[in-house]
């Protein structure tokens, strides 16, 4: 038995049979959806890039993800990819996101702590910058590719180099780099502000609970009176 057909009628009346369209699952369906996604996105880019000619919107040579960096820790891979689009913890970016008042360095000081002083030139991890420059420099020597120093590279090329990954990620591991924009709040004082914190939520649920009760009290009270009105009026 043949599959199922249905008639469709032309314009100029001609009868045409055609096939059912065949069944298709969700999974499918997405799929589907994340491709046409995709096109759009590239067409809007390419509509970008001749309008502009800004070149953040030519499209990367490949699609698929860095493996190093998929395989990594899930909180290290978002730091990395935070810091390779520049949207993280940096002086830089939450002053310009008015999260802080200015760009300043919390580590040294710095009048602006961007990307390129974290990974070259702040102090505090003055030991795992050499390491990671150390690493890259070896790295990308014994692979084809240009070659990694510190003086001659910039920060997006060091992210977006795939043979550079794994020293990133492993500086990340052993700094705060990305994970906060300066040291940590001081024990007293990070216990202080948990309390006040505490104290304010069991306030805030006092008064809560105060309004809950003067609403029923109120409710009750028309209640009442509600029934002393009938009580009165029929009898």
């Amino acid at each position: 038995m043949g599959r199922p057909r249905f008639s469709t009628r032309e314009p100029d009346g001609t009868l045409i049979a055609r096939k059912f369209p065949l069944p298709r699952s969700i999974a499918n369906v997405k799929r589907g959806f994340s491709e046409q996604k995709r096109e759009d996105a590239r067409a809007w880019a390419k509509k970008q890039l001749v309008r502009t000619g800004n070149r953040k919107y030519r499209p990367g040579d490949k699609q698929k993800p860095d493996p190093t960096v998929a395989k990594a820790n899930k909180r290290l891979a978002s730091r990395f990819y935070q810091l390779k689009t520049g949207h993280c913890l940096t002086g830089q970016y939450l002053a310009w996101t008015t999260r802080r008042p200015d760009a300043t360095c919390c580590w040294c000081q710095y009048s602006i702590q961007t990307r390129e002083h974290l990974f070259k030139n702040c102090p505090q991890w003055r030991c795992q910058q050499k390491t990671l420059w150390t690493t890259v420099l070896e790295e990308t020597t014994k692979f084809p590719g240009p070659t990694r120093r510190r003086d001659r590279t910039s920060i997006a090329e060091l992210l977006a180099d795939e043979r550079c990954s794994q020293a990133v990620l492993q500086f990340l591991a052993t700094t705060d780099v990305g994970r906060t924009s300066g040291p940590p709040v001081a024990e007293d004082e990070e216990d202080a502000v948990s309390e006040a914190s505490d104290l304010e939520s069991r306030e805030q649920e006092e008064r809560i609970w105060e309004r809950r009760e003067e609403e029923e009290r109120r409710v009750m009270r028309r209640w009442r009176s509600l029934f002393f009105f009938s009580f009165v009026h029929f009898h």
